[in-house]
């Protein structure tokens, strides 16, 4: 989930708009309206309510947005902060009391009674044990915070790192990677008893199964060469060291910063969905932080998506081979769709309709003439479709001649097709700092297949809009209206993803922002922002 994450960190293409935007968080409308209220209150005691190590919301006076940062100092005498800000920036760090709010939104991580009150674990006949909702919740409403079970990180245990990575240096672990045998390794010298049978506890395919022949490589090696790490574990043998691997490989997740893992008690119950009813983010200290991605009432099942974004915009056979990973076939409301209209092939008859694919390998009459294709052409097509799947999967980013060939000769075949999509965004990426309305073109078919085959908020089709609205306000600044539509939908559909106070919707935000600062003449500029941000 971080991949996008960091990819948007870095700066635009097209110039300094980001950094001028600073890209950090900003407070909603009720926080400024707190704001105001606190100040009041600060006017009437003349005491300050921070303390250095807070987490606050402050005016960047390089533009007038707010943006989250950390207190250094608090200087009451003189009633300002002196401030630390998320992104580093150096400047304007000195802010008045009245230009500091705190965040809107409680992302402190929630107590275990808490969560519990909120969500529960039930047992399924289907699929085992899975997380439910005790009471309803909005689209973009935190579930819960949860803090992880153990973070493992390379940095936490250098010496066994290195160890690991030197083993699968000389003879190459079958999992591909160290992490999960670090991570258990980790969770056997770090945690409780307590806490250790939490991960004990955790899904398995298979509960009785024998130590592998990497598990026993590692126990030798640490006995022969680290003997010191094995007297702090000393109830470490192969079978259970085998269950924690695997605890770890189907219940953890990627850090988001560094080159580790992290696992969570209650959020690891959650089932997959392609169509998950939950979206998530960290928060600090590695919390995980669910939201509702849709309207849930009490009972409801509560799911996420074990898939990248991307791989969700692909056919079900697609994700059902992805999942395999996870040694489960999905049932999903997605998957049992009789019809996978990701797939669509150009009708042979009036080249203007399309053939939708079914789950039987046939494909559907033609919507717009019609027609049925004959029993060869369903053949050729298909076949054509499996070779373009493996032509795709090999193009050479770089070679963007190859690319547009391809691309030109799949037109003819397919339309609405996920392998068209993944062309658009190739072609997209090599065009966006070279050519703007070539690149535009591919960003728009993006955006109309995601909202045709897959119409839930996700951060891909955020940033397709922010990015969009980027393109049109630099072409085209006289088209407010245009881009406008298209930060406010970015921004309205990272406030559901991610929260309002997080660093992806202040980007939007702010944009909506400096643009009705323009229109209004430097008048009341942030209630118009807020205006359309609400709308």
């Amino acid at each position: 989930q971080a991949r996008g994450c960091v990819q948007w960190a870095s700066p635009h293409p097209l110039g300094g708009l980001r950094r001028h935007l600073k890209g950090s968080l900003m407070p909603t409308r009720e926080g400024t309206d707190a704001g105001q209220e606190q100040a009041a209150g600060e006017d009437e005691t003349m005491m300050p309510r921070w303390k250095t190590g807070d987490r606050v919301y402050a005016v960047w006076a390089g533009n007038g947005c707010q943006y989250a940062a950390t207190v250094a100092e608090v200087h009451a005498a003189n009633r300002t902060l002196t401030v630390t800000w998320d992104d580093n920036d150096g400047s304007h760090r000195i802010v008045s009391f009245d230009q500091v709010v705190e965040p809107s939104e409680d992302m402190r991580i929630w107590d275990v009674a808490r969560i519990h009150r909120r969500a529960t674990v039930r047992d399924t006949p289907e699929k085992g044990r899975c997380l439910y909702i005790n009471e309803a919740c909005d689209p973009g409403q935190i579930v819960f915070v949860e803090k992880p079970t153990l973070v493992a990180l390379p940095a936490s245990e250098q010496k066994l790192w290195a160890h690991l990575q030197k083993l699968h240096e000389a003879q190459p672990l079958n999992l591909g990677t160290v992490n999960f045998h670090f991570a258990a390794l980790m969770s056997q010298l770090k945690l409780d008893a307590m806490s250790l049978d939490v991960i004990l506890d955790k899904f398995v395919p298979d509960p009785d199964e024998e130590p592998g022949e990497d598990v026993v490589r590692i126990v030798q090696s640490l006995q022969a060469e680290m003997p010191e790490l094995m007297k702090l574990c000393p109830t470490l043998e192969p079978r259970k060291l085998q269950r924690l691997v695997s605890a770890w490989r189907y219940n953890s997740f990627g850090h988001h910063k560094e080159d580790g893992l992290v696992l969570y008690n209650r959020i690891s119950m959650c089932a997959h969905s392609c169509d998950p009813s939950c979206c998530w983010s960290y928060g600090d200290d590695d919390a995980f932080v669910l939201r509702a991605r849709v309207a849930l009432k009490a009972g409801d099942e509560l799911t996420i998506s074990y898939l990248q974004d991307e791989d969700l915009l692909k056919s079900t056979a697609v994700r059902q081979q992805k999942l395999q990973n996870w040694r489960f076939t999905c049932a999903c409301t997605r998957c049992r769709l009789l019809v996978d209209v990701g797939r669509g092939f150009r009708c042979r008859r009036c080249r203007i309709g399309i053939l939708n694919a079914t789950v039987e390998g046939v494909l559907n009459p033609c919507g717009v003439c019609c027609a049925s294709p004959s029993q060869e052409d369903q053949q050729m097509l298909l076949h054509l479709e499996d070779e373009y799947v493996i032509r795709v999967e090999n193009l050479d980013k770089k070679d963007v001649e190859d690319v547009e060939t391809v691309y030109q000769a799949a037109l003819d075949i397919f339309e609405r097709h996920w392998i068209l999509y993944v062309m658009d965004t190739i072609l997209w990426e090599a065009y966006r700092e070279k050519s703007l309305p070539d690149a535009m073109e591919h960003q728009r078919r993006r955006i109309d297949f995601h909202e045709h085959y897959y119409c839930r908020p996700t951060f891909i089709l955020a940033w397709c809009h922010e990015e969009l609205g980027d393109c049109l306000h630099h072409l085209y600044p006289h088209r407010k209206w245009q881009f406008y539509l298209e930060f406010q939908r970015a921004y309205q559909m990272l406030a559901i993803l991610c929260g309002t106070n997080h660093q992806y919707a202040i980007s939007p935000y702010n944009k909506l922002w400096q643009a009705s600062n323009a229109a209004a003449g430097n008048g009341n500029a942030a209630a118009a922002a807020q205006g359309v941000a609400a709308a």
